[in-house]
Formats: C-alpha cells, structure tokens, sequence
C-alpha cells in the first residue's frame, strides 16, 4: 500500500472519531440519561473539595460594627468576594486572604452589588468592568480597572458621577450584557432598565432609571400609590448567546424577553406562569408523576440558568427547584426543515415551554436546596442540611455514556453564593473532560458566612488520575476501577490512558507506567464480528437466502488510539493554517507555538508509545499470537482481526510520525519568520495558507508539494542571512524529512556556492559564481520564472549582475526556443495568436532585466564607475552601462528593441544613441514611423558621422504630416541645413541642398509671420500657420499683406530678391506713417520709436538697395522730420538730425550722406524748394560736415577719405544760398535770425576746413 494510501486510511479512522466525539446536544444527552452514576468511594466521588479560605480578621472586624445589613456574592471575573456591611463595600481577593479593596464613598446602606460590562466609548480604555452599587436612595456606578493578565492583583475602584435615585427601591438583582445594558429588579417587584451615557443630552439626562414592566398609564399615578405587584420579580439572568433575558419571580413564574437581534431592543414575548401544572403533565406523559419530592406547597424553583447556544440548540433555560428537579425550557421550535434563516441563533422566539424534566437521583434524600450554578453541563448546588451546614451537591452530564456523575461535600456556614472560576486563555478543545491540561480542571467556588470554599468537579480523567495515584500506593488496583470500567467502555479509557502518557503534567514514570499498564490490559482484543440477519443478493445463491457478513471489531487500544488522536488534534485538523489580522492584509499563524509544541510533545509520546510496544503495531506474524483460547472454527478469523487491527494501527502510527512532521514543518517557518515574507508571496500560495487545513497538508499529496514550496523559499531566505545550504537541509531531512524536496539538489548546490562566493574575494569568489551560473543555466527548462528571479536576485545580493542578467536572458530563450516572439512583434501582435504566449514569457524576462540593470551599482564603492549623480540623459553610472552592454551582446532582437524602447521612455536619448548594437538603426526606422524615433535617428547618423543621411531625416521630418509645432518643423530645417552643409556633398545631392536652403529661408519668414501673428491674436488657433510649412507665395498673399505685416513684406521681397521699387517705397512709407500717426506712442517717443525701426531693418537689408533704398529712405524720412515738428527728437543742439546719426550707425559713410544731402539741396524737389525747407537741408549738411571734420581729426584712415576740395566748393555754394536766403527771409519779416546763425555756422565750418585741409 503507497504512503498516501496509509495516510488516507488512518485520516478515515480519526475523523471518524471526530464525528462521533462531537459534543452531543444537551437535549440528546438527557433523553439518554437513565440513571446517575453515584459512589460512596471517594475516589469516584464528582466533587472533591480543595481547601477552605475563612474570611480575614478584619472583615470579622467590620462586621462587628454592623447595624443594618450585610450582604455577600462572588465575583469570579476579578477573582474576588464582595461583602457589603452598611454602607461599605468589600472586595475580598480569596486567592490573597489578606488582600481586600474598600468602597465606602457614600453613608446609604448597600442593599446589591452588580458586576457588568461598561458600555463602549464612554470610559477609559483601562475601564474593563462596572460595579453597581445599589442603595435604597441611588444606584452609584463605579468603575473597576483590572489587570486580567495578573488576576490576584491591580484592581482599582473609581467612583464616577454617574447615579440616580432609586426612588426608595431596592434592587435585588444586578445583571448587564456584554454590549454594556443594565437591567436591575427592584423590591417593588419590577424589571428596570439603567441607561447612561457620557454626558446630558439636549432631552436625556446622563444617567436614567426605566421601570420596563411598567403599564402605559403608570406615570400618572404618584409614587406613593405604586405598590408592588402580587408576583415580584427576584432574579433575572441574560442569555448572551441568543439575546434573551429571563426573570423569575417570587411564585416561580418565568418570563422572557427579547432584546432585538442587535441587543439593543426590549420586548416581552412569554410568562408561564404555572410552572408546577405544565411539569406535571410533562411527568405524567412520561410515568413519573406523582413523584414525592414535587407537589404543590413545596413547588418552588430556587434559580434559573441559560443553556448557551453552543450546549444546545434545543433546551435555552434550566429551572432548578428546591426539591432537586431540574425543568428545562425552550424559547424556539425547532423545524428540521426550516431555511438556514430560521436557525439563526439570535432570532426572535416564538414559543416558551418545558422541553424536559430532570428528576434527582432515586435513592437520594429529599433534596432542600436554596442555591445553585450551572456552567459546562455541570450542575453545583447547594442542599440545606441545617442551619449552619450546607451540602454542596454536583451533577455533570457524562456525554459519551449518556449518564450523570454525582457527588457532594460538606460545607460549614450558609451558602450564600457558587460559581464556577473563570480561566482565561483556555486551549481549544473538543474534549476537554478527557484531555490533560490544567486550565481544563473545573474549579469551583462556594461562598458562605465563614469563608470560602474551592471545590474540583472531577472529570472522567480526574477520577482516573486518583486511582491512579492510589494504585502507587496500595501497589494493586483499587476496588474502584471495577466501578470506573463499568461506567466508561475500554475505547474511553484507553483514550484516557494515552492522554495521561502523553502529558507532560505527568511526567512521573511511575504514573505513565501505571497509564500504560492500564491501556494493554485494559483495551481487550479484536474479533470477527457475523453478521446473519442480513439478506444479500448474489448470482451463486437463491434469491433471499440468508448470508453472513464479516465485521473486524477492534479493540479498545486501537479505537482509544483514534479517538485520542481526534481529540488532541481536533484544534489543528480542519482549521487553517494562517488568518489574516484584523483588518489588515498581514498573515498570523492560525494556532500558538505554544499549542503546536504541546501537541508535538503528545504525539512524541505516542510515538514513544507505539515504538517501545512492537506488539501494538508490529504483529507481523499472527503465529505468534496465543489463540487457545478461541474456538477452532474462529481461528481463522480472529487472525485476520488482529492482522486488520495491527495494519491500522502501523497506519496510524505512520500519521502520527507524519503530524510530527508537519508541526516541526509549521515550527520551522515560524522560527525562521516565514509569514514575515507574505507581502512578496503568490496569490495561490496566500490562498491556501488561508483556506487549506493541517490535515491537507499532512495527508495529501498535493499539500506535500506545496510545502516544498516554502521550503525552498525559506532555503533561499537562510541562504540571504547566511546559513549553510547544508545544515539547513540536514536540519529539515531530521524534523521534517517529507517536506524537503531533495529533487532539487542541483539547485541547492547552486545556491550554496551563492553563499560562500559572498565570503570568498578576488578569482575565487567569481570562479565559484561562474560555477553556480552554469549549473543554473543547465537546469532552465525545469525552472520557472519565479525561482529564476529569486536565482537572479540571489547573484543580485552578491553583486554578481553580470551573472543575473545572464541567467534571465539565457531563460528568455529557453522560454522561447523557436524565436517565434520577434516575428510576433514585428507583425503587429496580432489577436489570438499562439506566439503571443512566448512574447509575454520573454517581456517578462526583460522586466527583470531592466530591474537588475536600475538596481545595478558598482561592485565596490569608491571604484571608478561608482554612483553618482542621476542625469536624464544617461544611465545613473558607468557600471550600469557596462553591464548593458553585456546584455547586448546577446543575440536577442526582441530584447534590444526593448532596450531601446526602455531608453526612449526614460528620456535617455544621449545614452540610447550611445550603444553599439546592429539593430538601433533598424529600431529606429522601423514602420510604423514614430516622430520620436525618427527624431533620434538623424541624430544617430549623426554620431555616425553621416550627415547628408541627418539632413535627409531632418528634412522628412520638418515636411511630414505629423502633428508638429511650426517652431519644430523650422528647427528641424535649420538643422538640415547645417548638416547638409557639413556633408561632403555630390552632384546628385546639389539640387538636395539648394532647395534645402531655399526651405529654411522661406521657414525663417514665416517663424515672422508667425510670431508677428501670435503678437496681434489675428488667427484661430488651428490656422495652418502655425502647424505647416508655407510657400512664400502663400506668405504674402495670405498674411502678410491682408495683416499689414510691412516689415515681413520687405523680408519677403529681400528672400525672394523680387524687384518693385515703388512697393518697396509704398512699404516703407507705410512703416514711418505707421509710428507718425501712432496714438499709442507719445510725440517724444515716435522719433525714438522710428530711429530704432530704422536701424533695424537697416541692419537686415542695408546692402539690399531693393529693399534698403538709401537715396530714397533718407530724403522720406528728413521729409517726414521736416513736416512733422514731433518727429524731432528733443534736446541738444543737433535733435533734428536723428536720421543722419542713424545712418552712421548703420555704417554708411559721410561721403555718401553727404552727396545724398548734398543732391536733395541741389535738386530743391519738394519740400525743400522753400527757405524754410533748404535752410533744413543746409542745417543737416552742416551737422554732417561738422561730425565728418571731427571723425577726420580722430582717424587717419578717414582722413585720407574725406573730400575737402568737394566740401569746401560746397559749403562755398551753400554761403551763398544762406546769403539769398537771408535777404528774402528778411524782406518777407521773418527768418533773418536764423539765417544770419546758419550762415554764421557755414563760414566757421568752411574756415575749419580750409585751415585743416587746403
């Protein structure tokens, strides 16, 4: 039989144990209890009284000063009694006999005292529980903060300002639900209900007082006339489970109310009120009644108990009456065939009635009880034997054989209070009456008037443990294990047995001796089991002839085996492994270290147990066996029983060597902090730590491989911290030997010459890392994507790019080893196609590639090549380029143009153009065309020197169709046309470069018209202006000349070398009227304005005489000064000779200005036919002559150009004008002034000359 099919067969045995072990409903239980299982030994007594703690002196103390009233309780949740005398609280921590807190913050008698929870958000964190103090005038709320870590100390009171008046009502019971309600009943009779909050509402006061009971016109009566009603409430008691609150009454009537799915409702469902009628007839339907100990005038019911949902959802309420009977209530009808909703355990009731009556023991005296507590299916009460002793009586349902153990103790004083201690952090089980584990041991407490007393309710194991320990001292068995073998079957006790052997709170050898005596002796034998009173159909026999049928009965040692099996690994088998943490994705272990190292030491003993007892598992030859005993005709068959039963047993024990190896599996990742990986895990993986059990992983296959899984992972988390490779598997192969995966020897190998090249320097450690690379690169096709990136990072943290970056590239190959990826690529990725496949696995590979290459630093720091600075325009050091270039020497297509397209996105261009790879140019011209790339490939001809190539790509894209801003497109010629000018340039390229020039010109134009454009807003935003390339036709015709662009029409012209003088002067006396008429230019500023238009365009077209007309400019525009007084430029004695000085700059010589001037003088055209006009003319020359004498005395190179014969004859023709000039000027009354000063200036002038140069 296969190891699996073992597993498989040993899972069947346990989890049917599992099913039959589950906790039975208490109704099926109590049907089934026939009779109690009372001893008068004491070693099978059910209860067992520990010690008796008396009150200390100085509460006797305080009660020596009494006046009014005491009154007493427990309060298991603090560990603590309460006792109040008068006004004083007490809180008696028995565990420290001396250790008592005192409440006497108030002078009113204390009359009850309530233990509940706070309601959220209005007190302190720290605040885990409220006392309610009641008094006949208020109810005080106290708040209690304790250390339930360290249950024998830190408790500390706090009065509150929350109280109310108690209206002279006296409450008697106190009970609080765990979302924090207060319900209270009074003297008076009634239910109420104590609201609180943090501070007083707008309409509610912060703490009020709700009488519940109350009838509709109850508030318009006066206080005085609300007397108490004929049936008084006197105790209440929450069914937290189910959200219902029950009250009992003086005459033992029950009521039940509903406190709303959310616990926040009220509402009154049923009251039975004759108790006593209903139990009779349900006695009388079952032959019990008339039964002595129930009758009328002694019918009274002391207490009542919830049943919580997880004991039964049948039975809800247990009444207990002072005669011992116990009546069980149910508040739902239970449909077998009702929705899932209809079984919701919170949902409202439809019914309250007597389910079952339990009577007490037969032979038993008449019962007088008067206290009682029900917890766990264990009964405690309290039986008055007189004034001053009590007889404490406790009934446990035993459910595996249906009964009720019963035993008692006596008590000294009046039993005030019972209550079962409260054990936090109890492990999980499903049968804790049978398990080891002292948290499991039912402690229970008894208060009265003298102290207080700790009582054990046995268990099954409880009893066996005594007589145990009293077989070491007798040295026999006690008469009492007849008894105990009567009550419990061998399956049962065996159970027991292992549970003790495997206990560690036993390690006596003597007890587990005496266990494992007791479980060989005990568990009996297997047998055949025939079966002949079924009928079977066969082809060899007669229709409805009887034939035996054959059943392996085994015996106790093997179905107490199973069974304890069950039991110890109930918590573990079906739950998960991990949860996730509250509201966070993190992942927590499902189950403690503690609880998974308890349950390994118990199945280490059990392993100890069935290795150390060969006769248990390792029958192999049933001749050894002793069968004298057994009839000749069963010899055959009780044979094959033991032969089943020793196969099943081997079976299981190879599940529990199995178990064992799974926890130190779970052991080892939680040591070695496995979950703290769970951000970087895989879904699948998550999935199944959430969703898949300890059995799978165990048992199954498939939870096998899974385990390998994280086993690797964990190898190669040690490998990163350093552990040996070796160790680590030596350590796994002895704790958990199935979960290493040894198949993965190669890999190890490699992953531990990983680790020791991270200690070695130099040769050795790049020898041993080109080792590993090649045995990793030998086993690709058994690797996935996953291990080879954590391969790669591996190489990664031993700075080993070289050799990740190979390892991914070599298994992007072996991903694709037809190379169908790059024909995919280049076809567009077509939709469903097969290759499509290949191409993701290789994407994903170069992923990687480009995360190890980011990642890249330089092996050691202060190397050169170290990180540096970022710069977008490169790769962040020069080892990272180095390595680039490593990767390209793989012959992958598809991996450079992924390069390449990375470089492009990361806007490394300068870099990209940089690498030495044969496909960058077809990448960079591949179809279809993208700007960005083919913008990077004139300039990769560039570097390449090849720049008629440059200019050709620049020139395409400056004409392409491509949404491109017109800036671009210019941009793009003038580098065309700078590189077609570096390139040696053929005859076949000459027409190329002429109409490459003749573009830029006419782009120049329009960059122009375009900005002169934006200037104005004249143009939508789409025009193609701004977009296109234009003609210069297109130009001036579209723009230019309807936009009155005159100073680009003249541009155009100087481009086009079109020759029109008269729309060339047109043009330019558009441009002066433009300045002169200008509203928007102050009269100072127009000749500025005009000068520095001037000088401008003189700059741009001065040796143009198309554009440029000199002659004609000169005389337009001291035409345009002479006629418009506001063309002269303010200040100093020669601000009307702005023309001239513009001119100059412009670098015209004097000799021309002066033949220029000299010619208008001469010719008198008009405006200079008038006096006025040719004394403007005359002035000028004058400025001029005067500037050029002086430019002469400053330079000799002058000097030999200046003219004097000329100028004098000139200045000698223009004294003479001055003189005619004067004479008419004077004749006519005006002028003679100004002509004397200009005559004046043309005889120094002429003077200067004459003496400087003839």
């Amino acid at each position: 039989m296969s190891n699996t099919a073992v597993l498989r067969t040993a899972t069947k045995a346990v989890e049917t144990k599992l099913q039959s072990d589950r906790r039975a409903d208490l109704m099926d239980i109590l049907r089934r209890n026939g009779e109690y299982r009372t001893s008068t030994d004491p070693l099978l007594s059910a209860l067992v009284r520990d010690r008796t703690v008396p009150l200390p002196d100085a509460l006797y103390e305080q009660y020596d000063f009494l006046q009014c009233r005491c009154f007493l309780g427990l309060f298991p949740e603090l560990h603590r009694a309460w006792i109040t005398i008068d006004h004083q609280l007490f809180l008696w921590n028995y565990d420290s006999p001396d250790d008592f807190e005192v409440f006497d913050d108030q002078d009113q008698v204390i009359v009850s005292v309530g233990l509940v929870k706070p309601l959220p958000g209005v007190f302190l964190d720290e605040i885990n529980y409220l006392l309610v103090v009641a008094t006949p005038i208020e109810i005080i709320l106290v708040a209690v903060a304790y250390n339930e870590k360290n249950p024998s100390n830190s408790l500390n009171l706090y009065r509150t300002d929350i109280s109310i008046a108690s209206d002279n009502v006296s409450m008697t019971s106190i009970v609080g639900t765990d979302e924090g309600r207060i319900f209270m009943c009074g003297s008076d009779g009634r239910l109420y209900e104590l609201q609180y909050q943090a501070e007083d509402g707008w309409f509610t006061r912060k703490c009020r007082k709700v009488d519940l009971t109350a009838t509709p016109y109850a508030m318009f009566i006066p206080t005085f006339l609300n007397f108490s009603g004929d049936d008084p409430i006197r105790k209440i008691v929450i069914d937290q489970s189910r959200n219902l609150l029950y009250t009992l009454s003086e005459r033992s009537a029950i009521e039940l109310f509903y406190l709303g799915a959310d616990g926040k409702e009220f509402k009154r469902m049923y009251r039975a009120g004759d108790i006593f009628a209903q139990s009779q007839k349900w006695l009388e339907g079952c032959s019990i009644y008339p039964h002595p100990f129930i009758e009328p005038r002694t019918f009274q019911i002391i207490s009542i108990h919830v049943i919580p949902s997880s004991e039964s959802e049948v039975l809800h309420l247990m009444a207990v009456l002072s005669s011992g009977f116990r009546i069980y209530f149910q508040s739902h009808k239970v449909n077998p065939y009702s929705q899932e909703a209809d079984r919701r355990p919170k949902r409202e009731p439809n019914t309250f009635q007597i389910a079952h009556v339990r009577q007490p023991p037969a032979n038993a005296d008449r019962f007088r009880l008067h206290e009682a507590n029900y917890v766990n299916g264990s009964l405690l009460a309290a039986n008055a034997i007189n004034e001053e002793t009590d007889l404490i009586c406790c009934f446990t349902s035993e459910r595996t054989t249906h009964t009720e153990l019963n035993g008692s103790s006596r008590i000294e004083g009046k039993t005030w209070s019972i209550c079962e201690s409260v054990v936090r952090n109890k492990p999980q089980s499903i049968a804790e009456e049978f398990m080891i584990d002292s948290r499991f041991v039912r402690k229970n407490i008894a208060l009265t008037n003298a102290g207080v007393t700790i009582f054990t309710a046995r268990r099954p194991i409880d009893i066996l443990i005594c007589l145990l320990e009293n077989t070491l001292t007798s040295g026999g068995w006690p008469q009492g294990f007849s008894s105990f073998q009567s009550w419990f079957s061998p399956e049962q006790i065996c159970a027991m047995c292992l549970a003790i052997i495997a206990s560690n709170e036993y390690s006596l050898t003597s007890i587990i001796a005496c266990a494992t005596r007791l479980y060989m002796e005990v568990g009996g034998k297997p047998y055949l089991r025939q079966d002949s009173n079924q009928l079977r159909l066969s082809e060899n026999n007669p229709l409805g002839q009887p034939l035996t049928t054959n059943e392996y009965v085994m015996s106790g040692r093997h179905d107490g085996l199973a069974l304890y099996l069950a039991r110890l690994l109930a918590p573990l088998w079906s739950s998960p492994i991990v949860n996730k943490t509250g509201k966070s994705s993190d992942l927590q272990w499902k189950h403690s270290h503690i609880l998974l190292g308890s349950v390994s030491e118990s199945l280490t003993a059990i392993d100890n147990l069935l290795t150390g007892n060969a006769s248990l598992t390792a029958a192999s030859n049933p001749n050894d066996i002793d069968y004298s005993s057994i009839g000749s005709s069963q010899v055959l068959g009780e044979k094959e029983a033991w032969q089943e039963e020793t196969r099943s047993m081997r079976d299981m024990h190879a599940l529990v060597k199995r178990c064992i190896e799974g926890i130190s599996f779970l052991a080892l990742l939680a040591d070695f902090r496995f979950l703290s990986l769970s951000p970087s895990f895989e879904a699948s993986l998550t999935k199944y730590l959430l969703e898949e059990s300890f059995m799978n992983l165990v048992t199954m296959d498939w939870g096998r491989e899974v385990a390998k899984k994280i086993f690797t992972k964990i190898v190669q988390v040690q490998i990163a911290q350093g552990v040996a490779i070796t160790d680590l598997c030596d350590l796994a192969q002895s704790k958990c030997p199935t979960f290493c995966c040894v198949e993965d020897v190669v890999l190890f190998k490699g992953m531990e010459l990983l680790t020791k090249a991270k200690s070695e320097n130099g040769d050795m450690g790049r020898a041993l890392l080109a080792e590993a690379l090649n045995l990793f690169i030998n086993i690709l096709p058994s690797l996935n994507f996953a291990k080879v990136s954590e391969l790669a990072a591996q190489f990664q943290s031993v700075s080993d790019y070289y050799g990740a970056v190979t390892l991914v590239l070599s298994f992007a190959q072996a991903e694709d080893p037809n190379s169908v990826a790059f024909p995919f690529f280049a076809e567009g990725r077509p939709a469903n196609d097969y290759r499509e496949v290949f191409f993701a696995k290789r994407q994903e590979c170069y992923l990687l590639v480009k995360s190890l290459i980011m990642a890249a630093d330089a092996p050691e720091t202060g190397k050169e090549g170290a990180a540096t600075a970022p710069d977008s325009s490169r790769l962040v050091n020069s080892f990272q380029a180095d390595l680039v270039k490593h990767c390209l020497r793989f012959d992958d297509k598809l991996f450079h143009y992924f390069l390449f397209d990375w470089f492009m996105n990361e806007r490394l261009n300068s870099t990209l153009l940089e690498l030495d790879s044969v496909y960058l140019e077809d990448f960079l011209a591949m179809e279809p065309v993208e700007l960005s790339r083919i913008d990077l490939l004139w300039r990769l001809y560039v570097r390449k020197e090849e720049f008629m190539k440059a200019a050709q790509v620049l020139r395409a894209i400056a004409v392409s169709k491509h949404s491109m801003p017109f800036i671009k497109r210019v941009e793009m010629l003038q580098l065309a046309a700078a590189n077609a000018k570096s390139a040696t340039v053929n005859v076949a390229d000459h027409d190329f470069v002429r109409e490459l020039e003749d573009k830029k010109d006419v782009a120049l134009i329009q960059m122009e018209v375009f900005t002169a454009s934006q200037k104005l807003g004249l143009l939508a935003p789409d025009d193609a202006l701004f977009d296109s390339l234009l003609t210069i036709s297109e130009l001036y015709t579209g723009y230019t000349r309807p936009m009155n662009l005159h100073e680009i029409s003249l541009l155009i012209l100087h481009v086009s070398e079109h020759k029109d003088p008269q729309l060339v002067q047109q043009l330019w006396s558009k441009i002066v009227r433009e300045v002169v008429d200008s509203s928007q230019i102050s009269d100072m500023q127009k000749p500025v304005v005009l000068a520095e238009k001037v000088k401008a365009l003189g700059h741009r077209y001065l040796h143009d005489d198309n554009v440029f007309p000199l002659v004609f400019l000169c005389t337009f525009l001291e035409s345009t000064v002479f006629q418009n007084a506001a063309m002269r430029s303010p200040g100093g004695k020669d601000a009307e000779s702005w023309v001239i000085h513009v001119m100059r700059s412009l670098g015209v010589s004097f000799a021309q200005l002066f033949e220029i001037y000299y010619e208008m003088l001469e010719a008198r055209n008009a405006p200079w036919n008038t006096v006025a006009g040719e004394q403007h003319v005359t002035g000028r020359l004058v400025v001029l002559v005067t500037e050029w004498c002086e430019a002469v005395d400053a330079s000799a190179a002058e000097r030999a150009r200046f003219q004097a014969k000329t100028v004098d004859d000139a200045l000698s023709k223009m004294l003479l004008t001055a003189g005619g000039s004067r004479v008419l000027a004077g004749g006519s009354g005006g002028g003679g002034a100004s002509s004397l000063q200009l005559q004046e200036s043309l005889k120094q002038l002429q003077d200067r000359v004459r003496r400087s140069f003839l």
